[in-house]
């Protein structure tokens, strides 16, 4: 864990670059840790934490990540990659016209009751350390 510190498509290099949903559940673990990695290099994405206001839980490797970065990736091959933090930054608007939560809640469910307030106040704790409170209205998901 770092210490935080204070289906469209687009042309990149000439080329065409397709975005997409995830399909798998290995995505969403892999765009969850890559988001975690990229959030400890770039303050870009820490800035926009609060905005956020879908966040799904893995229980198993203790991680938070938004709706936004880990419903996507970049189509490659047959499979997909995770995107970079200056390809969400770019594409954030194009990227909403995908909604990945149809797909998420195939492995994920909402957090209800105790486990729902406990997750809020640790996400809360987790957004503080970059300097960030979450959304006023946030939604909680955790891994089935």
């Amino acid at each position: 864990m770092c210490q935080p510190s204070e289906s469209g498509g687009a042309i990149a290099g000439g080329e065409q670059v397709q975005y997409r949903t995830v399909q798998t559940l290995s995505e969403v673990i892999h765009n969850l840790i890559h988001f975690q990695n990229e959030l400890c290099g770039d303050n870009r994405i820490s800035a926009r934490l609060t905005l956020f206001r879908y966040w799904f839980y893995v229980p198993l490797i203790d991680q938070f990540g938004p709706e936004k970065i880990i419903g996507h990736v970049k189509q490659s091959g047959q499979g997909g990659k995770p995107l970079s933090s200056d390809e969400y930054i770019e594409q954030a608007a194009a990227l909403d016209n995908f909604d990945p939560a149809p797909t998420l809640r195939n492995w994920f469910r909402p957090a209800t009751g105790e486990e729902a307030f406990r997750l809020r106040l640790e996400l809360a704790y987790w957004l503080g350390r970059y300097g960030r409170e979450p959304n006023d209205v946030i939604y909680m998901y955790v891994l089935k």
